[in-house]
């Protein structure tokens, strides 16, 4: 017994030695308050990291807060890179595409570009995290495309409602 037990401690004393940072892909939620969802749907809030085509593997990725509606429209938050508007559509068996729509203006509030994003969407099984490519076309003002830049990636994971500390109290408030 007394091996046994030396043997789970080294175990323990082993594991803790090997600390991994962590993005805040797998940090952001907390499994233990989280509420199940559908798993044959975008429909809710998700935080992507996105990476351009041809991004430094050293370079950090580009953040979004996107909410999926059930009306396969999109909504992106925005980021450095701006905000977006979309649609998505179910095509397969947790396969979806969506394409996103971002405008461009220069100082004086005249449209320069358009930006049109292509995405393939794989969702996991669980529901919980996806995975996809995208395609960037540039536009000019009239729609002609001026170039396309295919080979973006982009991972997220989908937001959960979380239970505070204090909700079984509150629950019991008049």
């Amino acid at each position: 017994m007394q091996r046994f037990s030396i043997l789970i401690f080294a175990g323990l004393i082993a594991g803790a030695v090997h600390v991994q940072a962590q993005s805040p892909l797998q940090t952001i939620t907390a499994p233990e308050k989280a509420v199940p969802v559908v798993t044959q749907t975008l429909e809710g809030t998700w935080l992507l990291d996105l990476r351009r085509a041809g991004q430094p593997a050293g370079q950090p990725p580009v953040s979004k807060l996107i909410t999926f509606h059930t009306d396969g429209t999109v909504v992106d938050a925005g980021s450095n890179l701006g905000s977006a508007l979309g649609l998505w559509v179910r095509v397969g068996d947790r396969k979806f595409l969506q394409t996103m729509f971002s405008l461009t203006f220069n100082e004086s509030g005249v449209l320069t570009t358009i930006a049109k994003v292509r995405i393939n969407v794989q969702l996991s099984l669980d529901g919980m995290t996806l995975k996809g490519t995208t395609e960037v076309a540039v536009l000019d003002p009239n729609g002609k495309v001026m170039a396309t830049i295919p080979g973006g990636t982009y991972s997220g994971v989908r937001l959960s409602p979380e239970i505070p500390g204090d909700f079984y109290d509150f629950q019991k408030v008049q």
